[in-house]
């Protein structure tokens, strides 16, 4: 292209818009101007005139300064597209080849497909046609539906994908792939109620799986949707499939599930949402979400101590990402009740067999391994591994590609981990505190004695588990006032044994964690407890931590990346901390239980 100027550009509308320029992302701010380009992409290497752009920004009423603006924000979209963006004498043209703009790419490997579809290779086509499908992110351009001249275009290419995504599941099917098929139409049918070629997909492909049963359930809710909202019957096509399933004339599924070593016991499910419900009253985080949700890496490690919130936050943001993983979203606990490890072996081969798949012949922990993989390649699913314990459970349960997400939560930082986002969780604000607190147990009751709950917190943290159980403990004692438990706190003599609602009880969470054989942080853990309490400076933590079987300067790297010592967050006039002042911290709750442990009779 001659206009063609010397950097790479990408630019994706199968979904949000977003514009790259030699790989960086180009921040594109003013809502108009999106617009604007919205609509030159949507036409790309076609002229828009300027009277139909301007209608496009603003509407029948345009101002006085309409034109002058539209030059304006031409000119700094010029900023990043160069000569591709060109002035035509009665309108604009914005430049583009396949390579530069995903629409156009889609519609060359829609053409290719086809065209080896009509030179007899299947295979080739198919592989084609599913590229160009894997291109789409519905739905296209969401931010700009309400202006006519893109929504007719979100309309038109949302058709084209469809009849390309028609051929390629019925290419699948055709080559026996209907397992594969089917996890892909089961979440496409519903969207798309009306359309008769995925009705009829779903249905062989059902049939194929010897679902038969479900096959003509599909084909009598589309009987009765098309005759509620259109008052038609199903086309003849459709109405011989029915006769045909019916009668069993159809062909039999065939074929392994993917791998040589797995067999298949019954059709392969899809994982579907089976993440547990999101927590109503979850609090702040706010940083932590956006960073997560934000993010386009395929791992984020979440760290903190026991009760920060950890398991809650990947929960909440796996409910936001849920939507963009049609295969599926899972919560996949590493540890058993009582704190052991799980193998993971026994993780992989307890989710293959949920899915369908045999691998009960399978002996070899590489092999088992080898299926995982295999079957998790190409599809998109959501997965939380929640509290590993360590790098290998990790590295183990991941996907081999970047199709699908994980959210890991841990104790520990895992700081051998590669190839990750990090999220470290501190306890929450005092604002957020009594935001939460107020929600546990009413916000009249909290503003009503502050002075009491500042103190609760300055005593005893702000671990989201700890503000659980306290407000668990009040919404119960509702005729208690808070500075009655406040002092109740303060003077008990077994303050942990106070942290308890129902059957959650913070001492045994703490016991759980001590009590693993795998731990090996007690003789630093117990010397804290001889400690008058945090803060800590440096020099405290060197003498303490003195013979207990390693230096003190590696015990307090060991105790910072298990998270149960922590640096205290940067003064609020941004001084760096220097090596003489270098100071730590650890939940005040927890260093109450190291006190307890070390003059315990058990230690």
């Amino acid at each position: 292209m001659g206009n063609a100027a010397p950097f790479r550009l990408h630019c994706s509308i199968l979904g949000p818009l977003e514009v790259r320029v030699d790989d960086r992302t180009a921040i594109i701010g003013a809502p108009k101007q999106r617009l604007l380009l919205a609509i030159l992409l949507c036409h790309a290497n076609a002229v828009i005139p300027s009277d139909q752009l301007i209608d496009a920004l603003w509407g029948e009423r345009p101002p006085r300064t309409a034109r002058k603006n539209l030059q304006v924000y031409v000119s700094g979209l010029r900023k990043i597209f160069g000569c591709r963006l060109s002035f035509e004498g009665w309108g604009y043209r914005l430049y583009a080849d396949p390579a530069e703009l995903d629409l156009l790419r889609f519609l060359d490997l829609a053409r290719s497909g086809r065209a080896a579809v009509r030179a007899g290779d299947l295979a080739v086509a198919a592989e084609l046609l599913a590229e160009a499908v894997r291109m789409w992110h519905d739905p296209p351009l969401a931010e700009f539906c309400h202006v006519p001249l893109v929504a007719k275009e979100i309309t038109r290419s949302t058709d084209l994908f469809l009849s390309v995504y028609e051929d390629w599941v019925e290419l699948e099917i055709e080559l026996s792939r209907h397992v594969e098929a089917l996890a892909s139409l089961d979440a496409l049918a519903p969207r798309f109620p009306s359309r008769e070629r995925i009705a009829a997909a779903r249905m062989t492909a059902l049939y194929r799986c010897g679902r038969t049963s479900e096959a003509l359930s599909h084909f009598e809710v589309l009987r009765r949707h098309l005759a509620a909202e259109m008052g038609l019957d199903p086309s003849p096509v459709l109405r011989n499939l029915y006769q045909e399933i019916l009668k069993g004339d159809g062909r039999r599924p065939v074929g392994a599930a993917g791998h040589p070593a797995a067999t298949r016991t019954r059709p392969i499910q899809s994982l579907a949402n089976q993440l547990p419900r999101d927590i109503a009253d979850f609090v702040g985080r706010e940083h932590e979400v956006r960073r997560i949700v934000g993010e386009a890496a395929a791992v984020t490690l979440i760290t903190g101590e026991p009760g920060i919130g950890k398991t809650a936050l990947a929960v909440h943001v796996a409910h936001m990402l849920a939507s963009g993983f049609p295969d599926g979203a899972l919560v996949v606990g590493l540890r058993r009740h009582g704190g052991d490890p799980r193998a993971t072996v026994d993780l992989q081969r307890e989710i293959l067999e949920a899915v369908g798949l045999n691998v009960a012949a399978v002996h070899d922990d590489d092999v088992l391994a080898s299926v995982w993989r295999s079957w998790l390649a190409n599809r998109k699913i959501l997965l939380i591994l929640d509290d590993s314990p360590d790098e290998s459970s990790v590295r183990t349960l991941l996907p081999g590609t970047t199709a699908s997400k994980v959210l890991v939560t841990s104790r520990s930082r895992l700081s051998g981990l590669e190839s990750v986002t990090r999220v470290g969780l501190a306890q929450l604000s005092p604002a957020e505190g009594i935001e939460f607190l107020g929600r546990l147990i009413g916000h009249e009751r909290v503003l009503g004695d502050l002075p009491a709950v500042r103190a609760i917190f300055e005593r005893f943290g702000l671990s989201p588990l700890v503000l659980r159980l306290l407000g668990g403990r009040l919404a119960g004692l509702r005729h208690v006032p808070v500075g009655h438990l406040a002092d109740r706190l303060e003077h008990s003599e077994s303050v942990l044994d106070e942290f308890v609602a129902g059957e959650t009880c913070l001492r045994d969470r703490f016991e759980e964690c001590y009590n693993q054989p795998s731990w090996t942080h007690r003789p630093a853990f117990l010397a804290l407890g001889a400690l008058a309490g945090p803060p800590f400076s440096h020099d405290e933590l060197v003498a303490a931590l003195d013979g207990t079987g390693r230096s003190a300067e590696l015990a307090i790297e060991s105790l910072l990346e298990a998270n149960i010592l922590s640096v205290p967050q940067p003064a609020a006039n941004g001084a760096e901390v220097v090596a003489q002042s270098m100071a730590y911290t650890m939940s005040p709750l927890a260093h109450r239980f190291a006190t307890e442990l070390r003059g315990d009779h058990r230690v």
